[in-house]
């Protein structure tokens, strides 16, 4: 299994040479602002993709995925989202 992990993309993503593999792993920090525009553009290109699995945990840049998280993760529709749950 080959594990891809990329972290503090701020919104260049699309300049990247993803390297294959099964898992992609990005590590938080994909928008720079956190914007809807941003989170939707970062989800299709995750969607394009070919890597099996997609996993996505958010920045401190993805601001949106915090203050509005039930509407920001309906954005994320190609990728499994990961968040810490307060218990």
């Amino acid at each position: 299994m080959r594990v891809v992990v990329l972290s503090d993309t701020h919104n260049f993503h699309e300049r990247l040479n993803i390297p294959e593999g099964d898992v992609l792993i990005h590590a938080g920090d994909f928008t720079s602002i956190g914007k809807t525009s941003e989170i939707i553009a970062f989800n299709h290109w995750m969607r394009d993709l070919p890597h099996r699995h997609k996993l996505v945990c958010a920045g401190n840049h993805d601001i949106l995925l915090e203050t509005e998280s039930n509407y920001a993760e309906g954005l994320l529709t190609d990728v499994t989202y990961l968040r810490d749950e307060y218990r």
